[in-house]
């Protein structure tokens, strides 16, 4: 009975977080077994299924006596019951019918069937290998970011750090190293220092990208943090960086009208996505 204890307390199945498939099938199993045992043995008491409202463990075992159990039958203890009455303790009987069960084998008489999910044919056709240097990608606000280690970033939600202190969105840190099938970053307040927290990568957005990424890639995708150049190529960050392609067209338009020349749009690698000219409406 490898679940007895965890259907003993709402503390159970850590917590209610890894209750098994299958798990009133297991319980039946036990209850059944258990009150065949205990009703042999001359116990006072039987054991009966209780699912639990709210949070935590929700599947329970709960014993009463026979007294306050007189108006229902052994057989549909298996059923969720809600009893109005004080849960017992174990008598003697009952504990030597527990002790008895634990010698059974009874979880082999749980059949468990598994099935394909329907699910799994999208995540085949989109499963990729993750190579050395890739980046963490996500989707943030509708903007593909691209996550790599040294790369600094803003929270755009709270984050609990390792110390429980609370790193508040707005703030900056820097990514000391990334878990790309966990989606997750460990960042730092400063390159080079050991990490002070676990933040979800949908909780941040890029501000720059390591320069040495730069130098190496000739990704020409709209991939922010943005900024604006001319064509000679020179960078000007008077009209700032913008973290959204919206925003970065809008401002990209209005400079090349106020500057009178063709102005690029460079994205987080430093390669330019598209231009346009003074006086365009579209681009």
């Amino acid at each position: 009975m490898r679940f007895w204890e965890d259907m003993q307390s709402k503390w159970g199945f850590s917590d209610g977080n890894t209750l098994p498939d299958g798990v009133e099938v297991y319980r039946n199993i036990y209850i059944r077994a258990v009150n065949r045992l205990a009703g042999e043995l001359g116990s006072g008491v039987r054991v009966i299924a209780y699912d639990r409202f709210g949070v935590h463990n929700w599947c329970l075992i709960l014993i009463y006596t026979l007294a306050d159990l007189q108006a229902h039958e052994v057989e549909d203890f298996t059923a969720p019951t809600d009893i109005d009455a004080e849960i017992a303790q174990a008598d003697e009987a009952m504990e030597e019918a527990i002790r008895q069960a634990y010698e059974l084998d009874l979880d082999g008489f749980a059949e468990v069937t598994v099935t394909l999910s329907d699910d799994f044919e999208g995540f085949v056709t989109q499963l990729r290998p993750i190579k050395a240097g890739d980046p963490l990608t996500d989707q943030v606000n509708d903007e593909a970011q691209h996550f790599y280690p040294g790369s600094r970033i803003r929270l755009l939600l709270d984050v609990t750090a390792f110390d429980r202190s609370v790193l508040s969105a707005g703030s900056e840190y820097v990514i000391a190293w990334i878990e790309h099938r966990a989606g997750l970053l460990g960042i730092t307040r400063e390159a080079g220092e050991h990490p002070i927290a676990f933040a979800p990568a949908t909780s941040a957005i890029v501000l720059e990208i390591p320069a040495e990424v730069r130098a190496e890639s000739e990704d020409c995708a709209a991939i922010p943090p943005y900024h604006l150049h001319n064509m000679e190529d020179e960078i000007l960050d008077e009209f700032g960086q913008f973290c959204t392609l919206p925003e970065a067209l809008d401002v990209m338009q209005r400079a090349a009208n106020a500057l009178g020349t063709t102005m690029q749009l460079v994205n987080g690698y430093g390669n330019s996505v598209l231009s346009c000219d003074p006086d365009e409406k579209e681009v």
